[in-house]
């Protein structure tokens, strides 16, 4: 082993070597660090270059070729979805959730002169089963 200090390349504090062989760093944190800081500054060189506009973009990096590209893209998934989804796998509209409270509506009528149960369900008479229901979920649309 040696007896002469070296100095840390990344804290510039003197220290003992434990190894053979010259040590750059005094610790395994300053190894890590010295790494992370010289990957970093890789990277900022790397990308100086990329912030600059090239010739094909506008100052604020909209271009005609971009937009009809997101264009054709917005078409090709709404075909692609039309195609592939089953109709009862799509999503509802207003005018199917208005269908479907209009069928509610129509089956479910209100007892208006029933008083409520205890529990604050409403009584309606349901035109399918013929008889008298108490339901809790169904609004008071009539």
């Amino acid at each position: 082993m040696e007896n002469h200090l070296y100095i840390c390349e990344y804290c510039s504090k003197k220290y003992l070597p434990r190894r053979r062989h010259k040590q750059r760093f005094c610790s395994n944190s300053c190894r890590v660090n010295a790494h992370n800081r010289k990957r970093k500054l890789l990277l900022l060189s790397k990308n100086k270059g990329l912030n600059k506009p090239s010739d094909h973009q506008t100052k604020n990096g909209i271009t005609w070729g971009g937009i009809g590209n997101a264009a054709i893209a917005n078409v090709a998934t709404e075909v692609g979805k039309s195609i592939f989804i089953k109709e009862e796998n799509k999503p509802a509209t207003k005018g199917d959730i208005q269908n479907l409270a209009n069928k509610i509506g129509e089956r479910y009528i209100l007892i208006k002169n029933m008083d409520a149960r205890a529990d604050g369900a409403p009584a309606y008479f349901d035109t399918t089963l013929k008889e008298i229901v108490h339901l809790k979920f169904l609004p008071t649309w009539k």
